[in-house]
Order: C-alpha cells, then structure tokens, then sequence
C-alpha cells in the first residue's frame, strides 16, 4: 500500500512559484484538483484550512494538502480582512516564467520565503491520506534524504542555472515522496493515523491496492475487513467518501489512464493488468469514466503530455 502511495505522488507538470513576504501578507487558495506542496525556506507563517486549528510552520517545514483543500497562508494566527491577499493565479504564475520567478510582497515586518508548488499526481491518491500531512523541520532534518533534498531544491531556486525548472520538477516530486515516507511510519495499515482511526476501512483499502486485477465482491472484502457487507459500506464511505467497489473502479481507471500515459502496452494487457476480461469491456469503462476511448486518451496525452492531467473530465475523479 505504502509503494501505492508514493506511486500515484509522482507529478504530472509541475507548476512552482517562490514567494517573498515581509509582514503583514497573506494568500488564498480555493480548492484544487491538484496536489499542493508548501515549503518554508525562512521564516515562519500560519497555515489555516477549514474545521481545523492554524498551524504553525516553521523554517523547514514541508505541508502537503493532498486533496488541494482550499487554504490560507499568512504572516500571524488571525485572519484580517483588510489584510492583502495575493490569490492563487499570481502565486503560482504561468509556467513559462521559468524558476527564477518570484513573487514579492512588501511590508515592514520580518520576512518569509516559501516555495508553493502544485502538480496532478500520476494516479489518485488513496483518500485514507489527512487532509493535511505536515513534516516539521525537526523531522525532516533528522531524514538526512528529505533534508538533502530540500538543500538542492534551494540551491536549484536561487541558482539561476539552465534547466532549472526541469530539475526543480523532479525535486519537488521526490521531496514530496520523502515526506509521505516520513508520515506513513509501517505498511500495517494498523499504525496508519487514517482519518477515523479505522483500522477496518485501512484494512480493505490495502487488499484493494494490492490486488487490483482481483474480480472483488462486496462479500469477500467485508470478509477480509472482518465486517459485514452493510457495516464496511457505510463506514468505507463515510471515511473514504464513496462505496468500496466505486473506490477500486476509479482506482482500476487511474491506473488505466497512468499506463496509456507511461507505456506502450496494448489495450488488452492494461485491461487484464486492472481486472478486466476484454479489451471491449475495459473500453467502455473507461470511456464512461473519462469521456473518450483509451486509444484517443493516449493519443492526446502524449500530443500534450504537461496540460492532459488538468484537461480530464470532473467525472474521472
């Protein structure tokens, strides 16, 4: 389940700002599709996502927001109306900027750098993940690869360097793996700290994961959670936010959509790979799912590789 996980973190176009702020500043961001990464290379600022309390992020603290919750950053605790607000078009800019761009907000107080970056994973992200997955610096520090990692990522921001954006791109990917490895502490889904506390749900997500191509039913995963049929679809859904089955069939057709990206595999080995009997019935799954056959999907994901994960309809999700 754990390797699941850092699978589907893999980004897809990468879009990277750095932000410069004295205080007072403060940036919004509505809600995404995308994954959301925050690195603080100096400084201190408050992080506040709805129904829950502000958090504190230091000089090397990584916050993720896996869900791409909507969210506010800003210099102190409180929330001001008055106060400027940079929205989310003006942070992240347009990727042709390159990775010298940098946003600046001037003020009179101490001063704050952030990397804000955000990106479409290469599959969705199984949804026991918390809405917010914080690694302090104290944490990171004593991982000596997350550490290293966020040292070259500094490095390659305020470098200057040709093809810095490209490296940046896959250091944000691999930062953003190594703070999952830090959050995530086993591969039992016991010690996960899932929304609930169910181990039950963790329990069926993992089977899920592990045997995709496996032709499930209700009966034989409830079994294997140790609940009945009723009891793990109520608590399923209301941990995961949708039954078990239409969990494992948009599992089933992200994996899908990553091998037509990824591979030159025929229709009919992805098929089999995600538990589909034919090529036909695989088809229209996922036509149903994303709007398009999966041959024209391929054909337009590798036509425009970095814009294709954003273009998907709101029903793959």
């Amino acid at each position: 389940m754990i390797t699941e996980i850092l699978r589907a973190t893999q980004a897809d176009g990468v879009v990277t700002a750095r932000l410069r702020a004295a205080a007072p500043w403060g940036i919004t961001r509505g809600p995404s599709r995308s994954i959301v990464f925050h690195l603080v290379m100096r400084g201190n600022c408050w992080l506040r996502t709805p129904g829950a309390e502000p958090l504190r992020l230091e000089t090397g603290d990584v916050a993720m927001l896996p869900d791409g919750a909507g969210h506010v950053l800003s210099s102190d605790r409180p929330s001001h109306q008055r106060r400027r607000v940079v929205l989310d078009e003006e942070v992240l800019g347009n990727r042709a900027e390159g990775a010298g761009s940098e946003i600046n907000i001037a003020g009179i107080g101490p001063q704050t750098r952030l990397l804000c970056a955000g990106y479409r994973p290469e599959a969705a992200l199984p949804a026991l993940l918390p809405p917010v997955l914080h690694v302090p610096t104290r944490q990171s520090a004593a991982r000596r690869d997350l550490a290293e990692t966020l040292r070259m990522l500094d490095g390659e921001l305020t470098g200057g360097l040709p093809g810095a954006q490209l490296i940046i791109d896959r250091l944000v990917d691999i930062a953003a793996m190594h703070a999952l490895r830090s959050w995530l502490p086993s591969g039992d889904p016991a010690t996960w700290p899932t929304p609930h506390h169910d181990v039950a749900v963790a329990v069926a997500v993992t089977a899920l994961h592990r045997e995709l191509d496996r032709p499930w039913t209700l009966d034989e995963l409830a079994g294997r959670s140790g609940l009945s049929r009723a009891t793990l679809t109520r608590r399923f859904t209301s941990t995961i936010g949708e039954p078990p089955l239409g969990y494992l069939r948009r599992q089933r057709m992200e994996l899908a959509a990553r091998r037509l990206r990824e591979s030159d595999d025929s229709l009919t080995a992805i098929a089999k790979r995600i538990g589909y009997t034919s090529e036909f019935a695989f088809s229209r799954a996922f036509s149903r799912t994303f709007g398009i056959p999966p041959s024209h999907y391929r054909t337009a994901s590798r036509q425009a590789p970095l814009n294709w994960g954003r273009a998907i309809p709101s029903g793959a999700q």
